[in-house]
């Protein structure tokens, strides 16, 4: 379950109950087209619904917060939510390591995982190793070869289901468990502001190039249309409606990073609130990630906001290019 705040983020789908209709082939066909998840009202059942977030995060502003706000919001979310039990999944990236060093700043007890593949050609394990010297912690590293098949109903993440095979094996069920997911809301952006310097805010490219992006596992580029389908056509009109909602937000740089952020992040914490552990995202705390979101955007580029906030924090994520697990999905 998810235990904070994250409002911006929710969504429902209806129950099927004790006899569900047949099945929406539509779905698993616009799931596809998005690499594991949906944005329309589809539900994998005929007849049933999906009930999206209806809190939208951009302001028609640029909002005036300084960075020791942005700071103490964030202290202020994980002293919250903090027991004397508490899991940080490390990752060796940015979001997680900024998270540690807020736990050690406030002197908080913490466990810190790490999960590595001795198969996978972008392990990370050794940044991680870096990291732990530098923060001075103990790391449990999880040694997973493959990600046995989940049959995900909804929507599939398959890092979640990495972690929870490590918190099982572990011994860590009865802890409360933070995640760095979704950061400071700047989700593989990059291509995406170079394409806008060259050519200008465009959202019906964006919009292709979003959907094309995440329908190929991050490894297609492009700003065309790539299929006739219906389906995929639809996508590309939902994220074209995203950026369009976002041109009444007067920082440009702000658009392209973030009016794709509400619906990639209602999938990245989706799953998290299916079962019994206790899940905590602080950076996805509703009051912390509308700051992120409308403060200017000369604060942001490469999570340098952890940076600002936390002048101590250490540089190793930024050394090295994330490349992520890299593990097999059997």
């Amino acid at each position: 379950m998810n235990l904070n705040n994250i409002d911006f983020f929710k969504c429902v789908f209806e129950d099927p109950g004790t006899v569900p209709g047949t099945f929406n082939n539509d779905f698993f066909k616009e799931r596809s087209y998005l690499g594991g998840w949906t944005v329309s009202t589809r539900h994998p059942y005929n007849g049933l619904k999906r009930f999206p977030f209806t809190n939208y995060i951009h302001s028609n502003t640029v909002e005036d917060v300084s960075i020791d706000d942005l700071r103490q919001t964030l202290e202020s979310t994980v002293k919250n939510y903090a027991t004397d039990k508490n899991v940080i999944f490390l990752s060796g990236g940015k979001d997680s390591t900024a998270l540690a060093h807020v736990f050690k700043k406030l002197e908080i007890p913490f466990t810190a995982v790490s999960l590595f593949s001795t198969v996978s050609n972008t392990t990370e394990k050794h940044i991680v190793k870096t990291i732990e010297q530098e923060l001075d912690i103990d790391v449990k590293y999880f040694r997973l070869d493959t990600i046995p098949q989940k049959d995900f109903f909804y929507w599939v993440e398959n890092p979640y289901t990495a972690k929870v095979i490590a918190l099982t094996e572990l011994g860590l069920t009865n802890h409360r468990i933070f995640t760095g997911e979704i950061g400071t809301g700047e989700m593989q952006v990059n291509q995406a502001l170079q394409y806008t310097a060259m050519k200008g805010y465009n959202p019906r490219a964006l919009a292709r190039w979003h959907v094309n992006v995440c329908g190929s596992y991050r490894k297609v580029n492009s700003v065309l249309d790539l299929h006739e389908d219906g389906i995929y056509k639809e996508c590309v009109a939902h994220f074209e409606e995203r950026f369009n909602q976002w041109q009444e937000h007067p920082d440009v740089l702000n658009r392209v990073m973030f009016a794709r952020l509400q619906d990639e992040g209602s999938y990245r914490l989706f799953n998290y609130g299916l079962d019994d552990f206790e899940w905590v995202h602080p950076f996805a705390e509703d009051s912390f990630i509308y700051k992120c979101v409308n403060m200017p955007s000369h604060y942001k580029g490469k999570k340098n906001l952890y940076k600002l906030m936390y002048n101590d924090l250490t540089n190793i994520p930024w050394r090295y290019p994330k490349s992520g697990l890299g593990i097999t999905t059997m």
